[in-house]
This record gives C-alpha cells, sequence and structure tokens, in this order.
C-alpha cells in the first residue's frame, strides 16, 4: 500500500497542484527550490521513492559530482528546509483550488500527500446567513493566528536550519548590498620590436623597455606590454563570477590599473595574483603568511621566520614543479572591507588557491580546523600543490591562521 497518499489523487490532479504550488510567489523566486520539489513529486508520482534519496537529488538535480559525500556537504539538507518552509508559506494562504496538500516530512525527501476537506454549506435560514459580528471578529481573529504562526515556524526553520561551510564563507560577501569587485593583476610582460619603433612607443606613453646585447653584439628592444593576464588568476575569475551568478550576487570586473583603492573602500574585492598584484602584497602582509618579493621569492611564517616556503623549479623556466599559495579572507584594515585572497608564488599556486576556495569538499576540510564557523573572523590558508605538466593538483593544507 501507498504510504506517501498519492493514491488517494489522479497523476493530473497532483500534477495541477505542483504547477499552482511552483507558480506561486512562495516558489517563483527559487528556481532550485522549484526544481527540488518537482524532482521528488515526479519520482515518487513514478512510484519510484527509492530514488529519492539525498546524493541523487544532489547529483541529479543540482549537479553536484557523483563522488557527493552527504556528511561533508549539507547543500541537499539545507534546499530541503527551505522547500519545506516555502511550502508552509504556500499553504498560509492556498488557493481555492487545492485539493490536496503536498508536505515534505522532516529526516526525508519522499513527499506526503493528503487532502484538503472541502463541505458543502448546509441550507439556513435567510435570517442565518449573517453571523453575529463577535462570530466575524473570532474567524478573523482565528485566521490571522494560524497565518502568523506558519510565518513564525517558517522563519524559524529557515533561521534554525545548518548551515554549510560554503555557505558560512560566503555570509559576510553576502550580506554586503555592494556589488564584489574581482580584480585582475596585469603581469609585467615585454614584446620584442625594433630599436625605432620600441624607443617611439616609449616616448609617446612613456612605457619602459629594455635592450639586451646578443651573441653577436646585435641589439634587442623589449617594450613593457600591460595587456596579459595570468593563467590562474584567469581561471580563478572565471570560478568565482560562476559562483557569484549560481546565488546571485552582483560583481564587477577590473584589471591593471584601473582597480584603485576607492574599491577596495567601496565594496568587497576578489584579489588574484602575488607578485603581479601589489594591492595582494599590501593587504595580506599585514598578516602572519607573508609573500616576501625580491630574487628569491618566497612565502614566510612571520610567527616563526625559519619557516619558508619556495616554489621548486620544474622541466620548463616559469613552471614550478611545485608551488604554494595562500588562501584567505580578510577584512583590510586601511578599508575597513573585506578582501579574499587566492595568490601563489607562481600562477599555478594561485590557480589552485581559487580552486579551494570555490570547491565545498575543501571548505568542510577547511571548516573542521576552524575553532569557529567560517562566517565569523578572518583566516589565512598555506596550501601546498604539485604541478603536473600546466596544471596544478588539488591543494593541500600545511596550515591555517584563524583570527
Amino acid at each position: 500500500m501507498d504510504s506517501s497518499g498519492r493514491d488517494k489523487f489522479t497523476r493530473a490532479q497532483i500534477a495541477s497542484h505542483v504547477d499552482r504550488v511552483l507558480a506561486s510567489p512562495s516558489f517563483k523566486p527559487s528556481p532550485r527550490s522549484q526544481e527540488f520539489l518537482r524532482f521528488v513529486v515526479t519520482r515518487a508520482m513514478a512510484g519510484d521513492e527509492a530514488a529519492i534519496k539525498e546524493r541523487n537529488i544532489a547529483v541529479e538535480v543540482f549537479g553536484r559530482s557523483l563522488h557527493y559525500n552527504s556528511s561533508e556537504d549539507s547543500f541537499v539538507r539545507v534546499k530541503a528546509s527551505e522547500v519545506r518552509r516555502r511550502l508552509a508559506a504556500y499553504y498560509a494562504t492556498p488557493s481555492p483550488e487545492d485539493i490536496l496538500r503536498i508536505e515534505l516530512p522532516l529526516g526525508g525527501y519522499i513527499p506526503q500527500f493528503t487532502g484538503i476537506e472541502t463541505s458543502q454549506p448546509e441550507a439556513v435560514s435567510p435570517a442565518a446567513t449573517v453571523p453575529p459580528p463577535e462570530a466575524n471578529t473570532r474567524r478573523w481573529a482565528a485566521a490571522v493566528a494560524v497565518v502568523l504562526f506558519a510565518m513564525v515556524a517558517g522563519s524559524l526553520t529557515y533561521w534554525l536550519r545548518p548551515t554549510s561551510p560554503m555557505e558560512d564563507f560566503w555570509s559576510p560577501i553576502l550580506k554586503s548590498p555592494e556589488p564584489v569587485v574581482i580584480f585582475l593583476p596585469l603581469p609585467e610582460s615585454y614584446t620584442s620590436m625594433p630599436e625605432a619603433e620600441a624607443k617611439a612607443q616609449a616616448k609617446r606613453s612613456a612605457d619602459r623597455y629594455w635592450e639586451t646585447a646578443g651573441p653577436k653584439t646585435e641589439h634587442r628592444f623589449f617594450l613593457f606590454t600591460p595587456d596579459k593576464v595570468g593563467v590562474g588568476a584567469a581561471i580563478g575569475a572565471i570560478r568565482f563570477a560562476t559562483n557569484f551568478s549560481r546565488i546571485g550576487k552582483p560583481y564587477t570586473l577590473k584589471a591593471g590599473e584601473d582597480f584603485s583603492f576607492a574599491d577596495l573602500r567601496n565594496q568587497p574585492a576578489v584579489l588574484f595574483g602575488a607578485f603581479s598584484s601589489p594591492w595582494t602584497i599590501e593587504i595580506n602582509n599585514e598578516f602572519r603568511f607573508k609573500f616576501i618579493r625580491g630574487s628569491d621569492q618566497h612565502i614566510l611564517d612571520s610567527l616563526n621566520p625559519s619557516r619558508q616556503w619556495h616554489a621548486s623549479p620544474g622541466l620548463h623556466t616559469g613552471t614550478p614543479s611545485e608551488d604554494y599559495a595562500i588562501a584567505g579572507r580578510v577584512v583590510d584594515s586601511k578599508s575597513g572591507r573585506i578582501a579574499i585572497i587566492a595568490a601563489g608564488i607562481t600562477t599555478f599556486g594561485t590557480q589552485a588557491a581559487a580552486e579551494f576556495l570555490t570547491e565545498p569538499l575543501r571548505l568542510a576540510e577547511l571548516a573542521r580546523r576552524a575553532p569557529r564557523p567560517l562566517s565569523k573572523g578572518n583566516f589565512q590558508v598555506l596550501l601546498h600543490t604539485k604541478v603536473i605538466g600546466n596544471t596544478p593538483a588539488p591543494a593541500r593544507i600545511i596550515d591555517a591562521h584563524f583570527w
């Protein structure tokens, strides 16, 4: 026998009711809640209740990895709580056409279908059709009490629900009403060109150029060209922009000299790159793990200066075999604004740090080390990655500092 109650109604009745619920103001603003409810109802109507499991919802509805681990990622449970809240809000003011009610029991995802009782009005005398004023007052008071109870219950369900490390990480950013600015640094690069052209261009725009002598005393000229973006920063910007679009947070992109202190002062920022970005160095180096410039670029633990980390040379110039990076979320002392930092000694470390901060499982790993939820305070994470070919491997946490 069907325990969900779906056999009491025809498929057409359930489908029509679901369409009304999903088109209502309670569900319309949340496409993800709509997808969740439609998935579980469709599977229940098909009699496939065994497939209504947390992992299947994560993979089939929300595109999570096949390796989704519910013990480390509570995303589905959070969305289920939101769906319950939205259902409660809908049934607080039901449609006259509704003959059934959908519920999502706590601790499970199989929807339950119950009937909404309707009664035919009894024949009454004309004198009895108008209830006394005090009866109307009592009815309105009861109706208002029911609505208020549903609203309070829905609000408590929402605010008391467990949050995931990913939600905690983004919480301070989402609380800011301004768009997030994503900053792409422009590393110094030089283009070879004839002497006359290099000097003429430098004279016009005050650009720098280098002069080198070849084996046959021939001279080559290299003009500074601030029009390149590091691969790590570019990939990081794509990942962060995708996340912002998914959660509905507005953002802007700025590069090179287009980014200024006014941007840091007026809105939260995401900063990529270390030695290519003066802003990263200035903000990050107030804290424990610092980037040290010079011919021997490295990361230093200021609490224990004997601890230093250097990128290991690889087979090809510019491509290390190992890299180190800092990933963090801090409040800049000068602007008073939140800055997210993803920066490596080389571009490969920057990419690894950006991937770390946008992966739910990695943030869950960080949350287990944290003394408090990731929604509170500042942190720096020191990361290590191996570079295979031209791709950084998933970063390993070396150390983390919370304050």
